[in-house]
């Protein structure tokens, strides 16, 4: 499958609105607009044109169906303005924060909205990378990102994840034991993968998880600490299945991916490393990913649902 990240104007209207607020890291969000020719006002003028999209996209609406998401490089372009934010802290707050007015706004301003929200209104912040959750597997999982890793190898990985991470949503538990098991030999070969300079599985897991626990809050970083501990010994175990010193034994460990409440922690750590990791790639490329004109090319997107 391939991931994209197309998101409802709401969205975009009030992350804008939040960024145009964020009077503590306004000198950060002045020095990265000042690289596409922008001033700090522009933020609010962004939020009050995805508004005015959407209401006049709301106005003309007769369904839910009939309100719209933008094209993905909308995605692209504000997660480029947030990757300012990474290495400054947790983008947790941030992102819970954006859902619940999307929310709110969302339950208030349209008529039988249904119980499973439609992906374009789940926005997610990861890593200070703007993302989409796909399904109705989890509130905050799986994750399309605004942008695919570059490296097609790791994009095919994770898209296969995600995959199948919506397959076993529609399972019942305890799922058939490799169905489950599979996420460690995904999750290993994506911590490798990310980090071809680790010498093996063991020290890409670890150095994938105190990157991870960097940009979460504490006490999530510390149950992300504590499942990813063991997590090579128990791929090695599923590999061999033969009892080894110092290693779980099979019999235990094909028991410990039965439901999507074992394996939540394992597609959230590797979903926080790949949104962290692109969301350095955004900080670092000043003109690659978005233009001084980049804005004036995507707000003709936008004039099509004006009154």
């Amino acid at each position: 499958m391939e991931l994209t990240c197309e998101l409802s104007p709401l969205v975009f209207a009030e992350l804008y609105r939040m960024l145009a607020a964020d009077n503590e890291r306004a000198e950060l969000l002045e020095d990265r607009l000042t690289q596409i020719g922008r001033e700090r006002s522009w933020l609010s003028e962004v939020a009050d044109r995805y508004e005015t999209t959407w209401q006049g996209n709301r106005k003309i609406a007769t369904c839910i169906d009939d309100l719209v998401a933008v094209g993905a490089d909308h995605s692209l372009l504000a997660s480029w303005v947030l990757a300012v934010f990474q290495g400054s802290g947790s983008s947790y707050d941030f992102g819970e924060d954006l859902r619940k007015a999307v929310t709110t706004r969302l339950f208030a301003e349209v008529p039988n909205v249904p119980a499973d929200i439609p992906d374009r209104w789940k926005p997610v912040v990861v890593g200070w990378t703007l993302g989409m959750v796909v399904g109705s597997v989890d509130q905050n999982l799986p994750v399309a990102p605004a942008m695919a890793p570059t490296d097609e190898n790791v994009r095919a990985a994770y898209e296969g994840l995600v995959e199948h991470v919506l397959h076993l949503g529609n399972l019942d538990p305890p799922w058939p034991e490799m169905v489950g098991t599979s996420t460690f030999w995904r999750g290993t070969g994506l911590a490798e993968a990310m980090q071809p300079e680790a010498p093996d599985g063991q020290t890409a897991v670890t150095q994938m998880v105190i990157e991870v626990r960097r940009i979460l809050p504490d006490h999530m970083g510390k149950i992300i600490g504590q499942h990813f501990s063991q997590f090579v010994e128990r791929r090695n175990t599923l590999s061999h299945v033969a009892s080894m010193p110092n290693r779980p034994p099979f019999i235990d460990v094909k028991e410990q991916a039965r439901t999507w409440d074992q394996v939540r922690l394992t597609i959230m750590g590797i979903t926080q490393f790949l949104c962290s990791q692109i969301a350095l790639a955004l900080k670092e490329s000043a003109s690659r990913a978005v233009r001084e004109e980049t804005w004036d090319e995507l707000v003709w997107e936008l004039v099509m649902f004006d009154e």
